[in-house]
């Protein structure tokens, strides 16, 4: 995952050192987060596209099925929270020294 487009220089060189620790902190879990829940989502794909090629599935499989599921919402979840705190955080440092 290639990640947000990133504050300009002139701004991030007016920062102070917590301020930009931060940033870089808030970056690189928006980078995880993103890519944490493209790997999950997969998983529940492939697994949903092998479950359907069964003719009768069982109730443990269909129970793995809806766990995959589950954890690829939960992750999305997770990654748009991460997305929304990151760009809360820009907008603000920008309003600050722009």
């Amino acid at each position: 995952m290639k990640g947000p487009k990133p504050l300009s220089k002139r701004i991030t060189t007016r920062m102070s050192k917590t301020e930009l620790t931060k940033y870089k902190k808030l970056h690189k879990e928006w980078i995880k987060t993103g890519e944490d829940m493209v790997r999950a989502q997969a998983a529940s794909v492939k697994y949903g596209r092998a479950l359907v090629k069964i003719k009768n599935p069982t109730a443990v499989q269909k129970k793995k099925d809806q766990k995959l599921i589950n954890a690829g919402f939960r992750a999305e979840h997770v990654a748009f929270k991460k997305a929304d705190e990151y760009d809360a955080y820009k907008k603000r440092m920008e309003r600050k020294y722009a």
